[in-house]
């Protein structure tokens, strides 16, 4: 069996590409092989080609139900573990703590519906303290002009 590059120029034959897992088949005076130089091949004998075909059938005649029974478990247990997971989430939703992390609550908790809100007034001293504040900005801004 001798090994062969894409772009050479071989006799008719059947040729493995080890690459794609194909046989490529010159008949005739023969051909190039396709590919670049890095693709690979294989010529491999008529003889072995003729004896290795019925066996490829055989292995997927005796592999075919087995592979359908794997993909139809394959198929229910990526069912199951979505619809798994998708439970558990929701069931965390539901007892997580209302209260998120990076959100800030600068005017306090969401009043409830039906429930009012306690209008408190400021205490006289803090209104006493805004007011001296707002004159003094007042006098500085007429000091500036």
């Amino acid at each position: 069996m001798a090994r062969y590059n894409g772009g050479d120029r071989v006799n008719a034959g059947f040729y493995l590409n080890f690459d794609q897992w194909s046989v490529t088949t010159l008949s005739g005076k023969g051909g190039v092989l396709t590919g670049t130089s890095d693709t690979r091949y294989l010529r491999v004998p008529t003889l072995a080609v003729l004896a290795f075909a019925p066996l490829m059938g055989a292995a997927y005649v005796v592999f075919l139900p087995f592979v359908g029974i794997a993909m139809v478990l394959h198929y229910v247990g990526g069912k199951a573990y979505a619809s798994v997971t998708d439970a558990a989430h929701a069931t965390l939703a539901t007892m997580s703590p209302a209260w998120r992390s990076g959100e800030a609550y600068f005017a306090g908790p969401e009043e409830k519906k039906g429930e009012k809100k306690d209008e408190a007034k400021p205490e006289p001293q803090v209104e006493e303290r805004l007011k001296a504040l707002d004159d003094e900005v007042e006098r500085r801004e007429r000091n500036e002009r």
